[in-house]
């Protein structure tokens, strides 16, 4: 029984120690040990609403001085943004060059609902770009990026009885769900001169990648490593 008992001694004590290194390293906080020991890497959810098993709509609007610098902008953040919503199979969402139909025959477009009835879609994201720029105001020979996007997010339901349930005999009305604004400095440990070989469009892009990730996080869970910043370009 003696070398039994020492031998499950031993299984036990390697853990142990393993946590006690872990609460040397960590300050003894057992929040930072539950991090080490988790098996899989955590991850942020996301702040707005749950999208899950509905039919999203998603639009892009930036005023016309923004896009006669950055000619696509709308089309490229709704591209990629919608993308980054499908990674959640849970999330229909509607395809970007049928929006961009209905965009071009509703030039005037001002109530996004609109879209969502269209299109039978239960919620509709908009996306608008108050500011983007890869250039830093006051000194043109750096590449620093910044923007800034107001996220709306509109639900049609029917209205509820006064018992909570759907009247499905009635027109679906909207409802304000969402509401934030998305700000992004890229990249944050400083500017990029201009001759450092990265050119202006292959900055563009990765800034546009960079905003469009952080819009998502606010309806899709993100990895914590997703946080760290990737000043990697194509080609380099």
């Amino acid at each position: 029984m003696f070398p039994r008992t020492m031998t499950r001694m031993r299984r036990l004590a390697a853990p142990a120690l393993a946590v006690g290194l872990l609460l040397t390293m960590t300050g003894c906080d057992p929040r930072t040990i539950f991090y080490f020991l988790q098996p899989n890497e955590p991850t942020i959810p996301a702040p707005g609403p749950s999208l899950k098993n509905k039919k999203v709509v998603v639009l892009t609007s930036a005023d016309p001085t923004t896009l006669a610098q950055y000619p696509g902008l709308e089309r490229d953040l709704g591209r990629q943004f919608v993308k980054n919503l499908r990674k959640n199979k849970k999330i229909t969402v509607v395809d970007t060059e049928k929006v961009s139909d209905w965009v071009q025959g509703h030039p005037n477009w001002s109530d996004p609902v609109e879209a969502a009835r269209d299109f039978e879609a239960d919620v509709v994201i908009v996306l608008e770009v108050e500011q983007f720029r890869t250039r830093h105001p006051g000194d043109l020979n750096v590449l620093q990026g910044s923007s800034k996007v107001h996220i709306q997010a509109f639900e049609l339901k029917h209205p509820t009885n006064s018992k909570g349930k759907p009247m499905t005999d009635q027109e679906k009305e909207s409802e304000s769900i969402y509401d934030d604004y998305c700000e992004t400095e890229f990249p944050r440990r400083g500017p990029i001169p201009m001759d450092s070989g990265v050119g202006e469009p292959t900055f563009k892009s990765k800034l546009l990648q960079i905003v469009s990730n952080e819009c998502s996080w606010h309806f899709v869970e993100h990895l914590q490593a997703d946080m760290i910043e990737d000043v990697r370009f194509n080609g380099r």
